[in-house]
């Protein structure tokens, strides 16, 4: 913690392989979080936080993670993004004597039944319910573009990302985040082409974007979609 504008201020300091330079990110799903390369000592913080000062005061509190990250409150009546549409969420209690979460898409509404213990927070439960229909989707859609492209992926991995939507490893990996079923299905595709492409080429040079442009012409206006609707995709 820090004092900011004369008030407290909350931070976190991860350390990344990945990072050149110092990087500082203001996000409701992070709060303020400082990013330093593995070379960079902890003690170059403060200095970073204070050339900072006015910025990080104005974005802390237009995002309210001045005291830590916000965290989304679900129950019955709240909205939640899959596949793009809004839906309405019903929650109730499973009659006694079953434990095992049910889920139900129907329209606009989700219907969700958790255990009595689970109703009030029912965020670990969407979680579960996203992975499972992330797993059940994402591998598919790979399929159908690399197929397009003339490509195979050596494996697909669904799991969490937080700094990107996908990515594809030198070995042929596509990693996808699980979070992606709750954007629009074509903007879905337009990630999942976005890495196929990569299986041809790990750079974004000329010859990448020459291939996504002709597999997936839509898909600066999906990247537009996703930056401008990316909190909504945070559970």
């Amino acid at each position: 913690m820090t004092m900011i504008g004369g008030r407290p201020l909350c931070y976190r300091v991860r350390k990344s392989r990945r990072a050149r330079k110092l990087h500082l990110s203001v996000s409701k799903r992070e709060g303020v979080l400082v990013t330093l390369p593995q070379r960079v000592g902890y003690a170059a913080v403060p200095a970073l936080l204070a050339e900072h000062a006015d910025w990080l005061d104005a974005k802390a509190d237009e995002f309210d993670v001045r005291m830590g990250p916000r965290v989304r409150q679900y129950g019955r009546g709240s909205e939640i993004l899959v596949f793009g549409v809004p839906r309405r969420m019903e929650v109730r209690a499973l009659p006694a004597g079953r434990s095992r979460p049910r889920f139900e898409l129907a329209g606009e509404a989700l219907t969700v039944a958790l255990p009595p213990d689970q109703v009030l927070d029912p965020r670990p439960a969407l979680e579960r319910y996203l992975r499972r229909l992330a797993r059940e989707d994402l591998p598919g859609r790979v399929t159908r573009w690399a197929g397009r492209a003339g490509l195979q992926p050596a494996r697909v991995i669904i799991g969490e990302r937080t700094t990107r939507w996908g990515s594809c490893s030198a070995r042929g990996t596509i990693s996808l985040c699980y979070r992606l079923v709750m954007a629009p299905p074509e903007v879905i595709d337009a990630v999942v082409a976005h890495e196929v492409c990569h299986l041809a080429h790990l750079d974004h040079s000329e010859r990448f974007y020459h291939l996504l442009d002709r597999l997936c012409p839509w898909h600066r206006e999906s990247r537009r979609w996703l930056n401008e609707h990316h909190e909504e995709l945070i559970l």
